[in-house]
Order: C-alpha cells, then structure tokens, then sequence
C-alpha cells in the first residue's frame, strides 16, 4: 500500500476543493492510501506526513506567488 499525504492550505474553499479532486483521482489507483491535511492541521499529522511515500502540496496564489 502506497500513501500520499496531501497538504492544502485554502483561504476561501477554492484550494480545498482542488485538493479533494487530487485525493479522488489518487485514491482511485489500486494499492494508494490519500490522507488530506489541511495546512492548520499540519502539527498534528507530522508522523502521517513522515510515513507517506509522497505528499502533495496544495497553496493558492496571492498576487501571483505562493
């Protein structure tokens, strides 16, 4: 079993929306584990994080960075 982390921050839904979508299409592969954690919840999840094989990061953009 292969885990993603997925770690999303979203001011107004818009990233958390995108980041549900990600986990879908991840999670519809056979052998894949998605975990979604948002960006508030990070401290809480440093092991989950640590024990994934990948994580995805997931940010909006504010006049045009990060």
């Amino acid at each position: 079993m292969k885990k993603i982390a997925i770690v999303y921050h979203s001011g107004f839904g818009h990233t958390a929306r995108q980041a549900e979508h990600v986990a879908k299409g991840a999670a519809s592969v056979d052998g894949v584990q998605v975990q979604q954690i948002g960006a508030d919840a990070v401290d809480a999840h440093w092991d989950d994080m640590a024990a994934a094989d990948a994580i995805i990061f997931g940010a909006p953009t504010y006049m045009g960075s990060v």
